[in-house]
């Protein structure tokens, strides 16, 4: 999986999409649906902490990881009051006590994700993966044969979620789509993904449905205790 960069840009475009967005709002309702309000939570991935801070409406704690001081500093500024954010790797951390649900966003697939449940959580997991990539949809498929071999009960449900961009400018635009895309989109090419609006901070955004799954499973169960893959 190609590790994401953090960068002082990106940072603002994930808070300015924080701002116009409710791709995180409407993941955090798919999951609190499972949860008890006293649920304590340890979240890894979800954006620049925006997942677990509309879960943090639902649930009585929840801790986030990042392995970049930047993205981490960043967080810190608009942590509500039940949201702890660490620095560190999901890969290596080990808490005093498992958790009470897992929320893992786009991490990898069963051989990066199942030690991490097994270190973490004792009930809830949830998996989120995107399935706008060939890696995440083979990714899928492997956790799915994964738990059917190991004879862990588990549902799936593939859905879409809007996700808008804004930007200040159309010079923020090209800036973005050349760190996402590595490419300089021209003049055309630009008009032809914009949206323009009478928003005077974000004239213009970019919206999209983005692909994704989530896999639902009880990490209580014994089989997850021993390597299943």
């Amino acid at each position: 999986m190609e590790e994401f960069v953090w960068t002082d840009a990106n940072i603002r475009w994930m808070s300015d999409a924080a701002k116009k967005s409710k791709f995180y709002y409407w993941i955090a309702e798919r999951i609190a649906a499972y949860l008890p309000p006293s649920a304590r939570v340890f979240n890894a991935g979800g954006g620049l902490g925006d997942l677990a801070i509309w879960l943090s409406y639902h649930v009585e704690q929840v801790t986030v990881i990042e392995n970049d001081p930047k993205a981490v500093a960043a967080f810190r500024v608009r942590c509500p009051h039940n949201v702890v954010a660490i620095l560190g790797d999901v890969h290596t951390y080990s808490p005093d006590k498992l958790y009470d649900a897992l929320v893992l966003y786009d991490i990898g697939g069963a051989e990066r994700v199942l030690p991490v449940v097994r270190e973490l959580s004792r009930a809830k997991t949830f998996l989120l993966l995107s399935r706008e990539t060939p890696q995440g949809e083979a990714d899928i498929l492997e956790l799915s044969e994964a738990f059917k071999s190991a004879g862990i009960p588990f549902t799936y449900e593939p859905f879409e979620q809007e996700y808008v961009q804004p930007f200040r400018s159309r010079e923020d635009a090209k800036s973005f789509f050349l760190f996402s895309t590595n490419r300089l989109l021209t003049d055309e090419e630009l008009g032809a993904l914009l949206e323009q609006s009478d928003d005077e901070t974000f004239p213009y955004a970019v919206v999209e449905k983005r692909k994704l799954g989530m896999f639902v499973f009880d990490a209580a169960n014994p089989a997850l205790k021993k390597p299943i893959i």
